[in-house]
């Protein structure tokens, strides 16, 4: 090969790796910090249990704050996609549909998210604002297009998604961090409930029948 011949291009593989890496971290690190906790977890346990380095850990998340804001992010993707799918938009969801799929989410992973329901000020960004734009974005996405299709009622959609998640995301904490799942069944039902009278289209307006006429003519 000539000097000014184009040098070989890395290979899919190597150029994913840094990807690969940094998500088994954070699956090593949801593990570790729903087993210990924020505090008692340390980054060489979850650099070991990831089978990398901890200058690894370091080099992909700056701190172990850092680390926990990015799962505490990733757990508000798992949802928002166990919800509406990997592909969200691709098929409009029925509320109820998702909310199971909610239920069903956070029952599997209920120590975890018990974690981030901690009210710990100095976490607040990691533990509530990270999961919660994921899950509200994908609420707006999905309020827009049922509207649009005639399937939800006119809505301001970024509103609704606000309002949706505080209603569901309280009804998972009392059904799971509270009541601690025994009555997910009643959960699960009042929840749908309230999201179906609030996302349904209005009705159209009852009219009297005209004086001296009845409601069947």
């Amino acid at each position: 090969m000539s000097a000014s011949a184009e040098a070989p291009r890395p290979t899919r593989s190597y150029r994913r790796e840094p990807d690969e890496k940094q998500e088994r971290l954070l699956d090593a690190a949801r593990h570790v910090f729903a087993a210990k906790g924020f505090t008692d977890a340390t980054t060489a346990e979850i650099a070991a249990a990831a089978g990398v380095s901890e200058g690894i850990l370091f080099h992909h998340f700056g701190s172990k704050r850092e680390l926990f804001a990015n799962a505490a992010a990733a757990y508000g993707r798992g949802l928002a996609q166990a919800m509406f799918g990997a592909e969200p938009g691709t098929e409009l969801v029925s509320a109820p549909d998702a909310i199971r799929r909610a239920f069903a989410y956070v029952r599997v992973n209920r120590r975890l998210h018990r974690l981030f329901l901690m009210r710990d000020p100095q976490l607040a960004e990691s533990l509530h604002d990270q999961p919660r734009a994921e899950i509200v974005g994908a609420l707006e996405a999905e309020f827009r297009r049922g509207a649009l299709q005639g399937v939800l009622r006119p809505m301001d959609a970024r509103i609704a998604a606000e309002l949706m998640y505080a209603l569901v995301g309280g009804a998972l904490e009392a059904c799971f961090a509270i009541d601690s799942g025994a009555r997910e069944e009643e959960y699960l039902r009042e929840t749908i409930q309230c999201v179906a009278g609030a996302l349904m289209p209005l009705a159209a307006p009852h009219r009297a029948p005209p004086s001296g006429g009845s409601a069947q003519e």
